[in-house]
């Protein structure tokens, strides 16, 4: 994974050549991810669902995180990484399937750790169950189904813990489903701004309920 290709690019994203992963990292250059965050509205409650990262990864190990999310090769686009929903969650989708809502800059800079960048971000709001996802255990321990409205309160400090339903990959107890509770250290730390443009694209979704719809609309409209 360290030695997976990376395009590079500028501060205002002009592409400047090729890295490996982990000089990527290490250097802080700039390159492309792609992110989906699940959405789902259940008896008028409106939730957000958090990947909680397998205790092993190498990167923020435990903590929740977007859904599903991936570095995209120098070679791919952000319809390739639609790949990571079916090989973390077991859930096939195709780009035409998801809301987009732009490139996001997110920056994450933690001593050795120089990690910059350009989230194609999305949207996905799933109707079944989150039973119905297949994990894959090496990368996601579980999925947190924490309140849409509890989650914007945890950023913004007016709360100091979420209470959130976990479905776990155990494999003895493949549909096991737990109640825990969060602190923001709970959580990957991007950037402020990141976490911002996910609420506010999120909570237009869930105001207009029309997925499919260029998100930049309800944006501007809100």
């Amino acid at each position: 994974m360290e030695t997976e290709q990376l395009a590079i690019f500028s501060p205002t994203m002009e592409r400047i050549g090729v890295r490996t992963r982990a000089e990527v990292h290490a250097q802080g250059y700039w390159h492309e991810t792609f992110h989906c965050w699940f959405l789902q509205e259940v008896a008028s409650k409106r939730y957000i669902l958090f990947q909680q990262r397998a205790s092993q990864k190498k990167d923020f190990p435990d903590r929740l995180d977007i859904t599903a999310a991936g570095h995209l090769l120098a070679t791919e686009t952000a319809a390739d990484g639609v790949r990571e929903i079916q090989e973390e969650l077991g859930l096939d989708l195709a780009l035409a399937d998801l809301v987009p809502a732009g490139i996001v800059p997110d920056p994450i800079l933690i001593q050795q750790f120089q990690d910059r960048e350009f989230c194609h971000l999305f949207f996905y709001q799933i109707p079944v169950p989150i039973t119905n996802l297949v994990l894959q255990r090496e990368e996601v321990a579980g999925i947190a189904y924490v309140e849409f409205t509890d989650f914007e309160h945890l950023l913004r400090a007016q709360i100091e813990t979420v209470t959130a339903q976990v479905y776990l990959t155990e494999p003895h107890d493949p549909q096991k489903i737990i109640t825990r509770h969060f602190k923001l250290a709970d959580f990957c730390p991007h950037s402020a701004h990141y976490y911002e443009t996910v609420l506010s694209a999120g909570s237009a979704i869930f105001e207009r309920r029309q997925s499919g719809t260029q998100i930049s609309k309800f944006l501007s409209e809100s």
